[in-house]
């Protein structure tokens, strides 16, 4: 019973987390919530540390900017990126055919992401 409640324990444990690390709780494709297992990673540039620490503090609040700023342009500053920095945000997503389309497309449910966070 004690190796039953320990592996329960486990999975709700690593479930949490998993959904915790995303920048979503809703999926950006369906709007359902978010199977924090299927996850896209995100790689986003900066210009430099001082702009990756700001998105750092507060990514979710940055995902629309990021959606729009041109591509080699730093979301923050709006200089050129320095490949030295880099975060990588997870978005969680409900299913297989979410992640496909997340992974084909970021900027887009990035953008989606950002709106319902500033709306709610």
């Amino acid at each position: 019973m004690k190796i039953i409640s320990f592996i329960t324990l486990a999975l709700i444990l690593t479930f949490t987390s998993a959904l915790c690390d995303s920048v979503n709780t809703a999926c950006p494709v369906k709007g359902r919530p978010a199977d924090g297992r299927i996850a896209v990673p995100v790689k986003i540039d900066f210009c430099c540390q001082q702009c990756l620490k700001k998105f750092e503090k507060d990514p979710v609040s940055f995902l629309s900017k990021v959606a729009k700023t041109a591509r080699g342009q730093c979301p923050v500053s709006g200089r050129k990126i320095n490949k030295a920095s880099t975060a990588l945000i997870s978005v969680a997503v409900c299913c297989n055919g979410c992640k496909g389309k997340v992974e084909a497309e970021p900027r887009e449910y990035l953008a989606r992401i950002g709106k319902s966070k500033r709306g709610s």
